[in-house]
């Protein structure tokens, strides 16, 4: 959302001179204000239909635009919000948009039934699509079929921009906010209490949009928005106690019959969304038993085939009979089917959290334990970790002090340094055991990182240093053993390593740094080859020139030495001027 009137600085500067230069131009046509909502056309490339909606404070909570750009807000809409702007700032001044509006609410007062009949009978003769949207328009009052009419429509949109039948990206986005507009006026059905041709477009759009969503190019994620969209209508109306018994009853029927297809879970959360509706809906309407068989139809299903997928979707449907237990207050059969899956990991966290909360630490372990050798048969490292930290948790509660020194260790250095365990790890110890600690702990790691070198029978130096560089650099600045890193760093004085340290060494070390930084400048400056590696080069000599002044002139002496040697690179020559030659401010 943005406000119109200072959307110019809430929008990209880019997109917002883009559109004011269409502005200014003439290009926005045919503004008008329909309610709450301002059309236009804009002459590009083609001309694009704009349409932004305007809440009561001036507010664009909706916008869109037929052109093929992806972003969030494209230059035509910022062309016609400038319009927009210049047509409210007019205040008493008669707009052509106002004019517009009320010659056309004048000529509607004007024209008697029989003619407003004569019109419509027409223009739906010769427009096919106007009698559809006129007829779903008006589906509560007559006996069309709404979710028929909804399908064939979407159908229709989609074979509009599809290529031989598929839906390339920019045809993705097209479709999408064509039928966004049609989830728009489900909203608005749902606000005149038209609840039954809300249903009938959420149904129809889930059904259609689902039979394409896995053969698309959705990257941009938009048509699955319109899923996600047709959803939250089924949800409202099942939710309202406004609608009908009946109404919800078919909304049920539904969800049971679409989510018996694996598509709606194998192309995002769209199943989880929909499933969610439909277990409020079987408590609401008191479909238990249909509920339960349906779950365990699925858990049947899912366990017989085996697979890793298969296996996370038997375990979402015992997750929902849980739940579904547990919010129509059957605790015994709650109870019985979380012991009986406790190899399901939410479920086992649950069952540790309650023991948790209840001071009860040794079963907690115990679940724990078990947990993790539940994961590590199945080879979960990261289920595993996660029951570790529980177990530190633990550990932290009972004020364990060797607990919580073994795994604060191990996740200060697992899988990369955290400096959050690390500190836990070390507040274990007073002030005067620390550095005993420490010393110990940096003459393992050097002792590790040796036994691997020896191990691999090399003698690729290299090799070594880095792993010296990734298990004692992130001990030595936490502890600020500013003088050992710029050890480290002289025994691999790469340019990465040096602007790795760049921050923690240029004030502390400025000559040391810049005695390696001018051999590592010297050796890429050697070896770039187009403009934006000399960009790089030049950037980077800028940056050594800020943080170490006393070796300015020294790197501009090897800008002008790279120069001279580089006569016929013009593009070089261009970015080191700014190093050799600095404009005066």
């Amino acid at each position: 959302m943005f406000s119109i009137d200072n959307f110019d600085k809430e929008i990209s500067a880019v997109i917002v001179r883009r559109g004011e230069e269409y502005f200014e131009s003439g290009a926005v046509s045919a503004l008008e204000e329909t309610g709450n909502v301002w059309s236009a056309e804009v002459l590009g490339t083609d001309d694009y239909r704009v349409e932004v909606r305007l809440d009561d404070k001036g507010t664009a909570t909706d916008w869109s635009c037929d052109c093929p750009y992806d972003g969030s807000v494209c230059k035509h809409v910022v062309a016609v919000c400038f319009a927009i702007r210049k047509e409210k700032g007019r205040g008493g001044v008669r707009s052509s948009a106002k004019k517009t509006k009320n010659d056309f609410a004048a000529l509607l007062d004007k024209i008697t039934r029989d003619e407003y009949k004569d019109f419509i009978l027409r223009y739906a003769a010769a427009d096919k699509d106007f009698k559809t949207r006129f007829e779903l328009s008006f589906s509560e009052k007559s006996n069309v079929d709404a979710g028929k009419k909804y399908g064939e429509l979407i159908r229709k949109i989609m074979r509009r921009h599809s290529d031989g039948g598929f839906l390339d990206y920019r045809a993705s986005i097209k479709v999408s906010r064509e039928i966004g507009q049609l989830i728009r006026e489900g909203q608005e059905m749902i606000a005149g209490r038209n609840f039954l041709g809300a249903v009938s477009l959420a149904e129809a759009c889930l059904k259609e949009v689902s039979e394409v969503i896995g053969e698309c190019d959705d990257s941009s994620g938009e048509l699955g928005g319109t899923m996600v969209d047709a959803i939250a209508l089924l949800d409202t109306c099942a939710r309202s106690e406004d609608v009908a018994i009946g109404l919800k009853e078919r909304i049920y029927t539904f969800l049971e019959t679409e989510l018996q297809r694996d598509t709606y879970f194998d192309y995002g959360d769209f199943g989880d969304d929909m499933f969610a509706v439909f277990r409020h809906l079987a408590i609401q309407l008191s479909h238990t038993d249909e509920f339960v068989q349906f779950i365990n139809k699925k858990v049947t299903k899912y366990q017989t085939v085996g697979s890793y997928s298969s296996e996370y979707r038997r375990e979402f449907f015992l997750k929902q009979l849980i739940d579904f237990y547990r919010e129509t207050g059957r605790k015994e059969m709650t109870e019985k089917l979380e012991l009986k899956h406790l190899d399901i990991v939410e479920i086992r966290q649950q069952k540790v959290r309650q023991a948790i909360d209840n001071h009860d630490f040794q079963t907690a372990r115990q679940l724990i334990n078990d947990g993790i050798r539940i994961a590590e048969n199945r080879n979960h490292p990261g289920t595993t970790a996660g029951w570790q930290k529980e177990l530190l948790r633990i550990a932290v509660l009972e004020n364990d002090t060797d607990t919580i020194r073994q795994w604060s260790r191990y996740f200060a250095f697992d899988r990369g340094f955290s400096a959050e365990y690390y500190r836990q790890w070390k507040q274990t110890y007073s002030a005067t055991e620390w550095p005993a600690i420490l010393e110990k702990l940096i003459a393992d790691k050097i002792a590790a990182v040796d036994q691997k070198f020896t191990d691999r029978k090399t003698t690729f130096y290299g090799h070594s240093r880095k792993e010296y560089h990734s298990e004692l650099a992130p001990v030595y600045i936490e502890e600020q053993m500013w003088d050992r890193l710029l050890l480290l760093v002289q025994s691999e004085c790469s340019l990465n390593v040096l602007s790795r340290y760049h921050s923690y060494l240029a004030k502390r070390y400025p000559a040391e740094m810049l005695e390696m930084y001018l051999p590592a400048l010297t050796k890429l400056g050697e070896n770039v080859s187009n403009r934006n590696e000399y960009a790089d080069l030049a950037d980077r000599m800028q940056k050594v020139m800020s943080d170490i002044p006393e070796g300015k002139n020294r790197i501009q002496e090897l800008a002008r030495a790279l120069m001279a040697k580089n006569p016929r690179r013009p593009a070089m020559i261009d970015e080191l001027k700014r190093i050799s030659y600095p404009q005066k401010p």
